[in-house]
């Protein structure tokens, strides 16, 4: 294996490993988000069984965060993309 093998494993690895973060980080952001949005009814209903708080307390952080790290992998994994793709010779 030469140095040009593996940094395309490694390459691969990287962009594998971005995926997977975008994916699994967006996922945990869209379960916050809709966490959030079906506990706003019970947060204006009047009750006194009302745990709205407590989902909040889960469901906005898992929003925040999850959001932020899957738009930080979507952005460095569409760097590296834009990046592999003008080093590589235009094919005619």
């Amino acid at each position: 294996m030469n140095g040009g093998t593996l940094s395309k494993i490694g390459r691969f690895i990287v962009a594998a490993l971005l995926m997977v973060g975008t994916l699994g980080c967006g996922a945990a952001g869209l379960c916050g988000a809709a966490f959030t949005v079906l506990s706003l009814p019970a947060l204006l209903s009047s009750g006194n069984d009302n745990y709205v708080g407590a989902v909040f307390v889960i469901a906005i952080p898992s929003l925040l965060i999850g959001g932020g790290l899957a738009w930080w992998c979507g952005r460095l994994l569409l760097r590296q993309a834009r990046r592999n793709n003008s080093s590589r010779p235009e094919e005619q």
